[in-house]
């Protein structure tokens, strides 16, 4: 993906600056990994496709896959499993984890491009216990779009999971669908669905950005669980989102 010098300097160190000064990232962010026999880790490895290698250094590991401080982090090669696709399986577990759960994001390659290395991530799993730092996943994640787009990534996709309606209060609540496009993912809104529900302003409707600038009380009430992407090309509308979120949440903080 291309790098756009411009953007970089009028967007991203911008944003960036402001998410480095946030006590979420100068508490949690710095980059202070363990392997799970506690020994301090130096980062993580990522094979290109042409072979050469892509050497991260530890807060770099940290960004890019948001692994908080003092977190045990480790890495295996999966294969395809339900909405995860094959690639590099990063994993750690930290004091912000629900019980018995493990966080994980996979660096792999997408079909788009076929000749390249591993460019694109997957969020597999995040859930964070209701101890966790308020805002802690909107710094973290974009603190992880800022790295992958320095360093060429794609795209970031997952599974919005969860249904509508919202129920903030239910700490067990699967809520992906109501957070992830606040942070600029999207993904197509079906025609079959909007139908069970109908209201006259959801006609011609095509995707959750769209149902949410137009009906947000709508995708609240009655959005679902589906596979969502944030595009990391320079100026795409996940950018826009995203930054403009910070602004409004961040810098009035």
């Amino acid at each position: 993906m291309i790098i756009e010098p411009r953007f970089d300097e009028h967007n991203i160190r911008k944003i960036e600056t402001l998410l480095l000064a946030h006590p979420i990232a100068r508490n949690y962010f710095q980059g202070e990994l363990y392997y799970k026999r506690g020994q301090r880790f130096d980062g993580f490895t990522l094979e290109r496709h042409d072979g050469t290698i892509l050497e991260l250094t530890e807060q770099q590991s940290a960004h890019l896959f948001m692994i908080p401080d003092g977190s045990a982090a480790w890495a295996l090669r999966v294969n395809e499993h339900g909405n995860a696709p094959p690639g590099m399986n990063i994993r750690f577990i930290n004091a912000f984890l629900k019980d018995g759960e493990q966080n994980s994001v996979i660096a792999f390659r997408s079909e788009q491009t076929p000749g390249a290395w591993s460019d694109a991530l997957h969020i597999g799993s995040m859930m964070l216990s209701p101890e966790t730092p308020r805002r802690f996943c909107t710094v973290a994640f974009a603190l992880m779009a800022i790295t992958a787009y320095r360093l060429g990534f794609s795209h970031i996709q997952l599974y919005g999971a969860g249904h509508g309606p919202l129920q903030p209060e239910d700490a067990d609540a699967l809520i992906g669908y109501w957070v992830w496009p606040k942070l600029g993912f999207d993904a197509p809104a079906h025609a079959a669905e909007m139908t069970r529900h109908p209201d006259a302003a959801m006609h011609g409707l095509r995707t959750v950005q769209e149902v949410l600038a137009r009906c947000p009380e709508w995708w609240e009430t009655y959005g679902s669980a589906r596979p969502m992407q944030f595009h990391l090309r320079a100026n795409s509308p996940s950018w826009s989102i995203l930054l403009n979120y910070i602004w409004k949440t961040l810098a009035a903080c």
